[in-house]
């Protein structure tokens, strides 16, 4: 399934030729088994040199590479589907472990779209900033919360508060050298967008983590991260993408983590943690 919504997530960043390629192959994927590349480029009314650069710019070497992606997206999504059916009779066993699938699946997915650089400035951004805000809300917040409560292990100064009022307070004491981290899976909260606003013009460095799809937020940021948006489970789904969420700044966490002097903070805080454990 990963194939197919890397395609609806850049969408939005096509050209015309493209989402003519887009919209066929997501309304005939199943078409796809039998298509050379000359065929699905004569079905759409383009070039094949433009379904081999499709091809390439979704990610993969090449038409086969990508024909052979879609019918594995395919054969998940009809059994996901199967399985959806059937919830009632499924053993737990059974569930965990499709669920585990669909997880290691997702954070694969997760460096294939994020470039090391974009995560490389972040850990950048990250580490080098007197002051961090996060931001989320919902499911959003309490990925933020957890990733306040990581970078404070390390010996950030951290801002995390479920209240955009407190946040907008907290943000008048942001500078040129501090950071603004918004999560926000649709990318699209008007609390977050007007905080970001605000926070760029006074050259505060922005990074944010939404669904993998263009959106107001993700175009404003100078540093944007993604994770995908499912939409084949509603129970599924909304796990799944928290999740990678939380894989993500764990990822950031870990980068940070490796310089020595967050390192010595952080075996710092862990022995307070042990001390406090022992009350």
């Amino acid at each position: 399934m990963v194939c197919l919504l890397k395609i609806r997530g850049l969408q939005d960043q096509m050209s015309a030729i493209e989402r003519k390629l887009a919209d066929f192959i997501l309304d005939n994927s199943h078409l796809l088994r039998d298509y050379s590349s000359q065929q699905l480029a004569d079905a759409v009314g383009v070039s094949q040199s433009s379904v081999v650069k499709f091809c390439q710019k979704v990610g993969y070497k090449g038409y086969p590479d990508f024909k052979l992606a879609v019918s594995e997206a395919l054969v998940a999504q009809s059994s996901l589907s199967r399985e959806e059916s059937s919830d009632q009779k499924k053993a737990p066993l059974a569930e965990v472990e499709q669920f585990q699938l669909q997880l290691q699946a997702s954070y694969r997915t997760l460096l294939e779209i994020n470039e090391q650089k974009t995560l490389t400035r972040a850990t950048q951004l990250l580490d080098s900033a007197d002051k961090i805000l996060l931001v989320g809300f919902g499911g959003s917040g309490l990925v933020a919360a957890d990733f306040a409560f990581r970078l404070q292990q390390l010996g950030k100064t951290v801002c995390y508060h479920p209240d955009p009022a407190v946040q907008m307070q907290y943000s008048a004491q942001l500078s040129e050298r501090s950071v603004l981290f918004a999560i926000s899976q649709s990318g699209e909260n008007q609390d977050v967008l007007r905080l970001a606003r605000g926070l760029k013009s006074q050259k505060v460095q922005l990074i944010s983590l939404t669904a993998f799809k263009t959106n107001p937020l993700s175009l404003l940021v100078q540093t944007p991260l993604y994770v995908l948006a499912g939409d084949s489970s509603p129970r599924l789904d909304p796990l799944l993408e928290q999740l990678g969420a939380q894989h993500v700044c764990h990822l950031l966490y870990l980068q940070l983590s490796k310089t020595t002097a967050n390192a010595k903070v952080l075996e710092h805080s862990q022995r307070l943690m042990q001390q406090l454990a022992r009350r």
